[in-house]
């Protein structure tokens, strides 16, 4: 099934979808740790990894429950499917990794996003109608760029231990998320 045509309000929440991620790809580890973007930019602690790396885990999840419920195309709510599961098991992956309890992901998780990942998921919760999937597809294209580019970092800078051999083991299931995304955009 093809991607219908944007609507105008589908337009202008892309066009603010482009205006805030660009401004997260360029913030950097001098603005201090709490405003490094979710790209990694000068994450080599554990604590700041796994910050992010649940920011944007949730981010995935949240979106993806919503691409289940509203997206027309059945290629769109199939992926969102699967990144629903896999990243619920990433999530088990990263509590295994640093000993620290899996947060339920059945409650409100808010508080553990980002600023710039809230953003984006209050974003797309306005989206309505024709110009979903789209703006779902461009979410995740730009939500998994920022986490291979995350991950990477950390399996390349990150302190040695389970934390990183987590982002080093996920990393490649990472990646082939951002190719299924690319290919969803070329639909």
């Amino acid at each position: 099934m093809p991607i219908p045509v944007l609507s105008r309000p589908a337009v202008l929440m892309l066009v603010g979808l482009s205006l805030t991620l660009p401004a997260v790809a360029q913030t950097t580890s001098a603005d201090g740790p709490a405003a490094d973007s979710a790209a990694g930019v000068g994450i080599t602690k554990d604590a700041d990894f796994l910050r992010l790396a649940t920011s944007a885990n949730i981010l995935e999840i949240r979106s993806s429950e919503m691409a289940r419920d509203r997206a027309a195309s059945d290629a769109v709510k199939a992926f969102a499917e699967q990144m629903i599961a896999d990243h619920t098991a990433a999530m088990q992956g990263m509590a295994e990794a640093s000993g620290t309890a899996l947060p339920d992901l059945s409650t409100d998780l808010s508080a553990m996003l980002d600023p710039q990942h809230a953003t984006l998921l209050q974003q797309l919760d306005a989206t309505q109608g024709d110009g979903f999937d789209v703006a779902y597809v461009t979410l995740q294209n730009q939500a998994h760029d920022q986490a291979v580019a995350l991950f990477q970092t950390y399996a390349t800078n990150g302190e040695e231990g389970p934390v990183k051999a987590f982002a080093e083991a996920t990393l490649p299931k990472l990646q082939h998320h951002l190719e299924m995304a690319q290919s969803l955009a070329q639909r």
